[in-house]
Order: C-alpha cells, then sequence, then structure tokens
C-alpha cells in the first residue's frame, strides 16, 4: 500500500534534493577553482562559493528543524 506523504514530507525531500544539488555545484566550483588560471574568475568563483555554501547552510537549518519555518 502507499501512503500519503504530508505536506511537509514532501518539504523536507525537496530541500533534500535541492541540498544534494547545492552540494555538486560546491564540488564543481571547488574543482574550478583549483584550475582556474585568470583572476577575474577565480573573483567569480569565490563569490559564487560563498552563496552555494549560505544556500547548503540554511537548507540544512530548515532540515534539522524538520521543515517547520524559523
Amino acid at each position: 500500500m502507499f501512503k500519503r506523504m504530508t505536506r511537509q514530507e514532501k518539504e523536507q525531500r525537496a530541500a533534500q534534493s535541492e541540498l544534494k544539488d547545492a552540494m555538486r555545484e560546491l564540488h564543481a566550483n571547488e574543482v574550478a577553482f583549483e584550475e582556474a588560471q585568470d583572476p577575474f574568475y577565480i573573483e567569480q568563483l569565490t563569490y559564487q562559493h560563498a552563496a552555494l555554501m549560505c544556500r547548503c547552510r540554511a537548507l540544512l537549518r530548515l532540515l534539522r528543524a524538520g521543515g517547520e519555518d524559523p
């Protein structure tokens, strides 16, 4: 039998999926940073890295709270 997912469970699964995507992007950013030569590109990667870290922290906070709004 199938169990109906609650709205909170759906939101939690969506947040988990988004976190996985953000972690993949973060890894790709770190690889690109290691290979970068151009100072302007390095600066862009640095800002992108900071934004991805903020997004990951926000998603982790959301998941730890159980999907409840802070």
